[in-house]
């Protein structure tokens, strides 16, 4: 389990604003906290997602994904450019809250069955 200090830790070294040696700021923590606590709230309250942890004990799957999400939201903050898009960083975070857990991919109705249809589209986007 990672601490809010270290999700900020690892947004603000992913955008060059500290080294690894260095410690975050309690300012760095006020302003990055806040956005990371707006961050989750939005995410519960735009796309339904709920989460059985809070920003002092992130899992470790989740780490990353909302480390490199909050360094996308405050990189314009410190004026820099962030190393991936805002909405490449929410992929990244939503791949992780939100699973594909079909049984089967192809299976895009949730039906349990692989129509003939379904059988053509997931042989199409296989080389996509």
């Amino acid at each position: 389990m990672a601490t809010k200090s270290e999700v900020v830790g690892a947004a603000l070294r992913r955008l060059g604003i500290l080294s690894v040696d260095e410690t975050v700021s309690a300012d760095q923590i006020g302003y990055c906290g806040d956005v990371l606590d707006a961050l989750l709230s939005e995410l519960q309250s735009l796309w339904g997602v709920t989460f059985s942890w809070t920003v002092a004990t992130v899992p470790a799957a989740g780490f990353l994904p909302l480390s490199y999400l909050l360094a996308a939201e405050v990189a314009p903050h410190y004026m820099v450019n962030p190393p991936e898009t805002p909405g490449r960083s929410m992929a990244r975070f939503r791949a992780y809250a939100l699973p594909d857990d079909r049984d089967d991919r192809r299976d895009t109705n949730d039906d349990g069955i692989v129509s003939a249809d379904e059988e053509t589209a997931g042989l199409a986007t296989a080389f996509y």
